[in-house]
């Protein structure tokens, strides 16, 4: 069995080696290749290396032997994780972006379990995994691929069906208060007043329109209409649902589609610049357009030269995002109903949704009524 890649924090350690702080202690546990359980080796880290080398040494030449006898090759995460690309992810019809996301988390396991045996995985190993290696929103996120790893596995009988999903039984940690912070229109003036015209138009362009990163970017000069002073677009997220794709009428998109082509660039595109270097890209079409990757770069260099978000954690400074729930907010201080106005321009299927985009943005006090009249109930 091929040694794995070890996480960076583990780098100066043996494969199979692994730290657990406990009350200020770290303790070195060893897991066995062939078993996938854990082994204490106490708390001297040296001793530990020692001691994991030479188990390595008898244990990892064994499952390799094992593995060849049983044809165990076929039944590590590495063959899960490949069959999952393969024959689930493209029956779901999911969009790039989200297919992308997927990967990421899917070379994540694959790089920290790719070589233990899916059979090798209980509760206490997932719990340990998920525990260690993520917070708050991220571990969230890869714990649900996790669940559906599983799933498939089970389906696929890879992993027993007759016991429960390993990784649905851990603790989802899903109840948190929301970690970024919303973005308010003065924080909003503030990062434009610095930003570049093709940031200015993009982040215009997501006010108005309520659309997303992956929308903005993609908007063409050909999916604006002139004279009917509209665009279509097409929301990535919800393809396959009835409100994705929207025409989007408004008096206020001309000015900003013209500023747009005054650029002096010819580009299809209507948010674009004029890279250093005309490098190519599979996720961009032409030289001028943003990368998603490259776009969240430069939003958060601005917002960040503010200096309104210095004493804010990086985690939870306002993301290019926050510009749609700003807008939304905006949309109801200005008098637009929610069900037949807001809700449908932002694609959701719930006005419960939209409401939840609107909500951080200030307090809102509940009008009620105290009408007891305390001189009927106490002494004169």
């Amino acid at each position: 069995m091929a040694p794995r890649k070890r996480l960076r924090r583990n780098a100066d350690l043996p494969d199979n080696l692994y730290p657990n702080k406990v009350g200020g202690v770290v303790y070195y546990r060893y897991k066995r290749p062939d078993t996938g359980t854990f082994h204490s080796l106490g708390t001297v880290k040296g001793q530990a290396i020692a001691d994991a080398r030479q188990l390595n040494a008898v244990l990892m030449k064994q499952a390799d032997r094992v593995g060849e006898v049983l044809g165990t090759a076929e039944q590590t995460m590495s063959h899960l994780i490949g069959r999952y690309r393969k024959e689930y992810l493209p029956e779901q019809k999911l969009a790039d972006s989200t297919i992308q996301n997927i990967g990421y988390r899917l070379d994540r396991f694959s790089e920290d379990l790719g070589d233990s045996l899916v059979e090798s995985f209980d509760v206490k190993t997932v719990a340990e995994y998920l525990d260690e290696n993520f917070v708050r929103d991220s571990y969230i996120k890869h714990r649900n691929q996790m669940v559906e790893l599983f799933r498939f596995a089970q389906m696929k009988g890879l992993y027993p069906s007759d016991l429960d999903n390993p990784a649905a039984v851990t603790y989802p940690k899903s109840n948190y208060e929301k970690q970024r912070q919303r973005m308010t229109l003065g924080q909003f003036k503030a990062v434009h007043a610095l930003a570049p015209e093709w940031l200015k138009i993009a982040m215009e362009l997501c006010l108005v329109t309520l659309q997303g990163r992956a929308e903005v970017i993609r908007m063409q000069f050909s999916d604006y209409d002139d004279d009917a002073k509209a665009i279509d677009v097409v929301r990535q997220k919800v393809k396959k649902h009835e409100h994705a794709f929207l025409r989007i009428e408004s008096p206020h998109l001309a000015a900003i589609v013209s500023r747009a082509r005054r650029s002096g660039i010819a580009s299809p595109y209507i948010v674009h610049r004029a890279p250093e270097r005309k490098n190519k890209a599979k996720d961009r079409s032409h030289w001028s357009q943003l990368t998603a990757n490259h776009f969240t770069e430069q939003f958060r260099k601005y917002r960040d030269e503010t200096g309104l978000f210095d004493d804010v954690p990086r985690e939870s400074r306002p993301t290019f995002h926050e510009i749609r729930s700003l807008g939304s907010w905006l949309y109801k201080k200005q008098g637009f109903d929610n069900e037949s106005y807001v809700q449908p321009l932002m694609a959701h299927a719930s006005e419960q949704m939209t409401e939840h985009y609107q909500k951080g943005h200030e307090q809102e006090w509940v009008h009620v009524r105290a009408d007891l009249d305390i001189s009927q109930v106490l002494p004169k």
